[in-house]
């Protein structure tokens, strides 16, 4: 769950980056989601992270990688450090499809689906560059066919829309297709 870090294995971009002080015997729960990795850098005092009925120092310029999972963090004599998130929450990707569906129930308005359209490709994006190398290669092949059927989806979509025609098929399609995704996601 967790090791020293040398810098040559970075998993992948993205995350958030929190500085850290802690009082003399303060003690903190740190939390890491199973699809990301955490970096501690100790900048100032000896903090003690215990995890799984083992306990890791880190000194200030040493830097150790957490693996997903829950640890403690102790600063006996007081403390900072620098908690670098990499990856891509849960949480994240739940509130892009919340924001998805709510754009999926307000069409079939052209600035829906144009909305719709920019909103899902680059959640797409998103998730094939930092969700989807936490997969394994056949969640992700399934993974990547369901976004292939989204976007052919809205590509139908846009050109019932161009040419006036009935879209109520195609938006029932795409919600079906998109819950069934959502589900699937959210769940592996």
């Amino acid at each position: 769950m967790v090791e020293p870090f040398e810098g040559k294995a970075l998993v992948r971009p993205g995350g958030r980056v929190e500085p850290l002080d802690l009082a003399p015997g303060e003690r903190r729960t740190l939390a890491v989601e199973r699809s990301e990795d955490a970096l501690l850098v100790g900048l100032q005092g000896t903090l003690v992270l215990r995890f799984w009925g083992r306990s890791l120092r880190l000194g200030p310029g040493k830097t150790a990688r957490l693996r997903p999972g829950r640890l403690d963090l102790e600063a006996p004599e007081g403390g900072r450090a620098l908690w670098v998130v990499l990856g891509l929450a849960q949480s994240r990707l739940a509130q892009d499809h919340e924001a998805l569906l709510a754009l999926l129930e307000a069409l079939p308005s052209p600035e829906a689906a144009f909305a719709l359209s920019r909103k899902l490709r680059d959640h797409i994006a998103l998730e094939e560059a930092l969700y989807y190398p936490t997969l394994s290669p056949g969640r992700r092949r399934e993974r990547l066919l369901e976004h292939r059927i989204l976007l052919e989806l809205l590509e139908e979509l846009g050109t019932a829309l161009r040419e006036g025609r009935t879209v109520q098929g195609v938006v029932e399609r795409l919600k079906t297709a998109f819950l069934a995704h959502s589900e699937a996601e959210l769940e592996a």
